[in-house]
């Protein structure tokens, strides 16, 4: 049991006060959830993020050997011993995209800012991509700084099923100016990719670190638990907010632990928080 100091202001400006009790496992558990609701957010941010670079794949793609704009430039086949790429020491050729999207003519209703593109192995089973964000503010007025690299794990990858390993690291800006170090490690599996029977997995190490206020909360997918998202259970472009099975622990610099379960494969957003303590709530994400 935990004690409350209450205090009450009369007119007169005097104060009076009285402690009273309160239960542990409320106080922890709503901590525990406003602490993984403002984490998911901001995760959710960064996936807006990834479908940006993942348009950017889509850019590449649809593009001729070169083109040059205002606001985007791309060169495809770039030699690797006449351009040296850091990162990319393996391949021969990659391709590049940079948007600027920082003047006014080429701002986007999403989104705005500088991205550096480059992309390599994409026809070998080779493949890597990493993406450089530079101011890039999502359309929910989340900023992010950093880089994304995204490699294919060859020995892992078959001809129905693709295994990346991603990594992650800069600062995500809230639109309240709050500003947090994002850095995560993730391995996703793809099932059936691209159809209405997609399944992808996740396996993940991810650690928020606050800039402007002390804070920390790290996340780790739990042993053989891994998050599993399914295209059929949501649309096309909201299946990642919302895992339908797996489970993550968590910890922060509240000094409470505590476990998010999301579920056993059913398409619904209900997830069950456990405290250190044994205490469990329910709720929607």
């Amino acid at each position: 049991m935990k004690k409350l100091l209450i205090c009450t202001v009369g007119l007169g400006l005097m104060a009076s006060c009285a402690v009273e009790d309160v239960e542990d496992t409320v106080s922890i558990q709503n901590s525990d959830k406003e602490n993984f609701e403002m984490y998911h957010s901001l995760d959710g941010a960064m996936d807006g993020f990834d479908l940006i670079s993942e348009a950017a794949f889509d850019e590449v793609q649809s593009s001729s050997k070169s083109s040059k704009s205002s606001c985007v430039s791309i060169e495809l086949l770039v030699s690797n011993e006449e351009t040296p790429l850091s990162g990319f020491e393996e391949y021969d050729y990659y391709s590049k995209m940079i948007l600027n999207y920082t003047e006014e003519q080429c701002q986007f209703d999403d989104w705005s800012g500088k991205l550096e593109y480059y992309v390599a192995g994409v026809f070998n089973e080779q493949w890597k991509d990493s993406t450089v964000f530079k101011n890039v503010r999502g359309d929910e007025g989340y900023m992010f700084d950093g880089y994304r690299v995204a490699e294919q794990n060859p020995d892992l990858s078959t001809g129905t099923t693709k295994v990346f390993d991603v990594i992650i690291d800069g600062v995500i800006t809230e639109p309240n100016g709050d500003s947090y170090r994002y850095t995560t490690n993730r391995n996703f599996t793809f099932e059936n990719r691209f159809t209405a029977d997609e399944v992808i997995i996740l396996e993940e190490s991810s650690l928020l670190e606050g800039i402007t206020q002390t804070y920390f909360m790290k996340s780790e997918s739990v042993a053989n638990a891994p998050l599993v998202y399914k295209v059929a259970c949501f649309n096309r472009f909201n299946f990642l907010k919302y895992p339908v099975q797996g489970a993550l622990d968590f910890t922060s610099s509240f000094g409470v632990n505590f476990n998010i379960d999301f579920g056993d494969g059913s398409c619904d957003k209900e997830v069950t928080l456990t405290g250190d303590n044994g205490e469990s709530i329910v709720f929607d994400l």
